[in-house]
């Protein structure tokens, strides 16, 4: 995601006219494994349980993926199929956090507004968000604990803030999970509908309490998404 901010930088200075962000991660060698393991940062039960009660970590996972960039513009004079608009990008640094794995929430909420603020939009007009939700117990409340307090405020009651996390299905792909994420939103918004979240069977009380007076979906079985761009011109 770093380097989808890049591109979309260099496209939008014109020092480009297409850019490719690719993301790998490859060769999960052992020793790492082993390290991360000890660490107790990853599930001995090899699963993200991704906003579950039994989040106990995470799981490592190969996976590659790229995107192509180009201005809309000239994607519309040339035919070219179009995923998805990016409509804002930002990067930002955590800054003082407890651990890796315990991220600083008021980072990641400035982190939010900066982005929403270059997209032109509101947090209460943003449908569906792809987490970085690993599965551990203390990073999922931080980090809905930031989208609920940037999303939540205005927000319809008809048009809830549905939420999803590719982890569950693939494992945390480490520099690629970005990517991942990237790509599972595309088809989102291709689809209209998120999937559900298969490691979901009870809600995180820690997440429910953060979350607490914030209309929030975390499917269990496929939602429709409910914009409320639906009754207006696009």
């Amino acid at each position: 995601l770093a380097a989808l901010h890049a591109a979309a930088r260099c496209l939008q200075c014109g020092d480009c006219d297409m850019a490719v962000v690719p993301a790998v991660n490859a060769m999960l060698t052992p020793s790492t494994s082993v390290s991360f393991a000890t660490a107790g940062m990853t599930s001995p039960t090899g699963r993200c349980h991704t906003f579950d009660a039994g989040a106990d970590g995470y799981c490592r996972a190969e996976a590659v993926g790229a995107v192509v960039l180009k201005r809309l513009a000239e994607c519309t004079a040339g035919q070219d199929r179009v995923y998805g608009v990016v409509q804002g990008v930002s990067v930002g640094q955590d800054g003082v956090s407890a651990s890796l794995t315990a991220p600083n929430g008021q980072a990641q909420q400035q982190l939010l507004r900066n982005t929403l603020q270059e997209a032109g939009t509101a947090g209460c007009d943003v449908d569906y968000v792809e987490a970085h939700g690993t599965g551990t117990a203390l990073g999922d409340p931080i980090e809905m604990g930031a989208l609920a307090a940037v999303m939540g405020p205005g927000r319809d009651e008809h048009c809830p803030l549905v939420m999803g996390a590719v982890k569950a299905n693939i494992g945390h792909s480490e520099p690629a999970a970005g990517m991942a994420g990237l790509i599972k939103l595309a088809l989102v918004l291709q689809h209209e509908q998120a999937p559900v979240n298969p490691e979901l069977k009870t809600l995180n009380p820690k997440i429910a309490a953060v979350v607490k007076g914030v209309n929030v979906k975390f499917p269990i079985e496929p939602e429709i998404l409910q914009s409320h761009f639906d009754n207006e011109d696009q």
